[in-house]
């Protein structure tokens, strides 16, 4: 069989992500399509408004064959980390072909990242003045000409890189974005494909007749009904207000990503006279041109999770794949790969996984349902949890 890769978050999934998946299917005559998708934590930091179960569900009604995790350690980190580890996956699973949106679509991605192997780090990051990002985007546009600026794009160029770095054989295929635009902020009455921040947006503001016209029924469903973290913010403050108020200094600055001082700058903000009262004015607080609003969510995440930097460099270099769910396609091709595939293949979570190499999942499924207000569980979003099957001739 063949099968084409996506690499995807679906927050939540929209009429753009079944385009998406009907056209990585057409451009390569797929019989089945391999997604890898975040867990319960996106990579900006913040939990998935959906969990990873009813997120695999969608996909699967809607075009998707396989479904595996990108765990947290993969999820939530800078682009050429969450490239890395979800092509690491794809690749294990024997997909020679990755589908994704771009704004230029026309680029060859693999020989622009091959360009920029040549330039040197050190010139990268010598402004500071601006961010690593930026600098880099600069001398990258001062050697091939081409302004790396757009979110897909970027996206796109660290998939290049994450394929150049571990010397896979993978061909890449940039889609035009439809319609929308990455960053979008409104939806018109008459649209039929939106961003995904748009659709957040929205959601947030109670604004449902917009939402509805974006995404499938079953979407809407979910988001009306299964519990979401649509309010997670009062929660997650909270909890990390908690952590930085109670650990020493020494403790946070175990913390992974906690580097040159930051623990220092966040205890005294969390502790100063007038204190932040809020999350979103918690990160404005700390954020600096240097670290970003995104790294700092990551940070912050990392905080309430405790993730100490032992524990993600040794959980980065023991990966696996984490079946999530199938069709009947999907389980075909799975069939036929297991036993080459490069990585474990994790089914089902038992204690002992839990407590080893995939603690910092379990962990992350437990606190994504305290910020969806859920009662705890120790079983959570993991332990006992079979790959949802789902066969199409039965909708």
């Amino acid at each position: 069989m063949k099968a084409v890769g996506i690499i995807a978050e679906y927050n939540p999934f929209h009429n753009g992500h079944a385009y998406h998946l009907q056209e990585a299917k057409r451009v390569t005559g797929a019989d089945a399509a391999v997604v890898v998708m975040s867990g319960n934590f996106v990579q900006r930091g913040e939990p998935a408004i959906l969990d990873k179960w009813e997120r695999t569900k969608l996909a699967l009604h809607n075009g998707a064959d396989l479904m595996v995790e990108l765990p947290v350690f993969s999820a939530v980190q800078p682009g050429h980390l969450f490239a890395e580890g979800a092509v690491r996956i794809l690749a294990a699973l024997g997909v020679d072909e990755l589908v994704f949106g771009s704004e230029h679509p026309e680029v060859d991605f693999l020989d622009l990242a091959k360009q920029a192997e040549e330039i040197q780090e050190a010139g990268a990051s010598a402004d500071k003045t601006q961010t690593y990002a930026a600098a880099y985007a600069a001398d990258l546009e001062e050697k091939t000409g081409f302004k790396l600026e757009d979110p897909n794009d970027i996206l796109a160029f660290s998939y290049a890189k994450a394929v150049l770095k571990l010397g896979v054989d993978m061909k890449l295929h940039p889609i035009a974005r439809k319609a929308a635009a990455y960053h979008d902020q409104d939806i018109d009455d008459d649209q039929a494909i939106a961003s995904a921040s748009s659709i957040r947006l929205a959601l947030h503001k109670g604004k449902w007749d917009r939402v509805e016209g974006v995404v499938p029924a079953d979407t809407l469903q979910a988001l009306k009904e299964k519990p979401n973290t649509l309010a997670f913010e009062g929660v997650f403050f909270n909890l990390l207000r908690y952590r930085l108020l109670t650990d020493t200094v020494g403790q946070l600055g175990q913390v992974y990503q906690m580097a040159e001082g930051l623990e220092h700058r966040l205890v005294g903000v969390a502790t100063a006279k007038e204190a932040p009262q809020s999350y979103q004015s918690f990160i404005k607080a700390v954020k600096s041109k240097r670290y970003t609003f995104a790294r700092m969510q990551r940070t912050m995440l990392y905080t309430l999770l405790n993730i100490k930097v032992d524990q993600m460099q040794a959980a980065m270099a023991d990966s696996y794949i984490r079946l999530l769910g199938f069709t009947d396609e999907g389980q075909a091709y799975l069939s036929e790969v297991k036993r080459k595939a490069r990585l474990p293949i994790i089914s089902r979570v038992d204690q002992g996984l839990a407590k080893a190499n995939l603690r910092l999942d379990y962990k992350a499924g437990l606190i994504w349902q305290l910020l969806a207000g859920q009662a705890g569980s120790q079983e959570g979003q993991d332990l006992s949890r079979r790959p949802i099957h789902y066969m199409k001739e039965n909708d």
